[in-house]
């Protein structure tokens, strides 16, 4: 498999000897990563700049708070805070 993947996917080592081994796993990973690239610009054509950004902004916080240890209850507090100001928005 070409090098660029392993900077994607971390897989051990005993895996990656496995997924070798599986026939045409390369062509079917290859297929997959096409339709996934094609499906994120056809996404990406969207959206607007801002809606894109809106989502990135929205990601982030989301690790921050996983990362911080905030438990789900707290993050669906916060998630309907943020929808009740959108749709107050529109």
């Amino acid at each position: 498999m070409n090098a660029m993947l392993n900077t994607l996917i971390d897989l051990p080592a005993d895996l990656s000897e496995k997924a070798l081994a599986v026939p045409g796993l390369q062509d079917r990973l290859l297929r997959f990563i096409k339709m996934e690239v094609a499906m994120n610009e056809r996404r990406q054509q969207r959206y607007s700049p801002e809606a894109l950004a809106l989502v990135k902004r929205a990601r982030a916080q989301a690790e921050e708070r996983k990362a911080a240890g905030v438990d789900r209850a707290e993050g669906m507090k916060a998630f309907e805070r943020n929808f009740a100001e959108i749709t107050e928005a529109l």
